[in-house]
């Protein structure tokens, strides 16, 4: 069986790989996982600092198949090209230089995109978002209330929060603004029953752009989670977001077709 080591895993995703055959064990830096994927999945060990991080993972790439890096490909030093593979999540790979993307493109290093329109910036492989679906039910009972009544919300950042805030409101003027900043993170265990209690998710993101970001166009992973605990997804368009998509973000799915590429 192949076995595949997760380093700087992105929005719980190579813990979430892990849980349906697609490795056993994330290292992953303290300050990257605020939302508590490691906890709650079991399999990840946390670090302090980058440089203990690293020296974990050269000790134990003799021991995998593969060393899957999350976002942070510059990081990874002393371990065999052969056994890399990356997978870019957004951000990172929007601001990465083209010398740089380029640089990756001719390793011949197989490269993963969780949304497509990253395929634009290096040549890569769509592996949507995963979200996992034993996780995000509609009938997930926690300390949450359930109180489907009606009402809009949004989960954005704190940063360019005035120009997003008031280009959302355009489009959905009753919308509720839920920031999220270090005081207001929701575990992800807590995830669920937070979203069961709205029925309608505006699932609009944006670029880091300077003066003013852009539209992304893709469905988050918030977004994701949301439709699969039966909220009504709207876009950034003014459209409904097909609940058929939840079929292709499957996480079980996702990684399966992930190992078939490592057959």
């Amino acid at each position: 069986m192949t076995r595949f080591l997760h380093v700087f895993s992105i929005a719980g995703v190579g813990e979430i790989m892990c849980k349906y055959g697609a490795g056993d064990k994330v290292l992953q830096l303290e300050t990257l996982d605020p939302f508590g994927f490691g906890k709650f999945y079991g399999v990840t060990e946390t670090f302090p600092n980058t440089g203990e991080l690293i020296l974990r993972a050269i000790k134990l790439a003799p021991e995998y198949d593969y060393v899957i890096v999350h976002d942070y490909p510059e990081m990874i030093k002393d371990i065999p090209e052969h056994k890399l593979i990356y997978i870019f999540h957004g951000s990172k790979l929007r601001g990465m230089s083209q010398s740089d993307r380029d640089y990756i493109a001719q390793t011949g290093i197989p490269v993963y995109v969780t949304t497509v329109d990253l395929m634009e910036y290096i040549p890569s492989t769509y592996l949507p978002n995963p979200v996992d679906l034993e996780h995000f039910v509609d009938d997930t009972g926690t300390e949450f209330e359930v109180l489907k009544n009606g009402n809009w919300f949004c989960i954005n950042r704190s940063y360019q929060r005035d120009f997003i805030e008031k280009k959302i409101r355009e489009k959905y003027p009753k919308v509720e603004y839920y920031e999220r900043n270090k005081d207001s993170i929701i575990q992800y265990e807590d995830m669920p029953g937070f979203l069961e209690q709205h029925s309608n998710y505006v699932d609009w993101k944006f670029t880091y752009d300077k003066p003013e970001p852009h539209s992304l166009p893709d469905l988050s992973c918030t977004g994701l989670q949301a439709m699969a605990v039966g909220c009504t997804v709207h876009n950034g368009n003014g459209e409904v977001t097909d609940s058929k998509l939840l079929a292709i973000h499957d996480a079980r799915r996702v990684t399966q077709r992930f190992l078939k590429d490592f057959d």
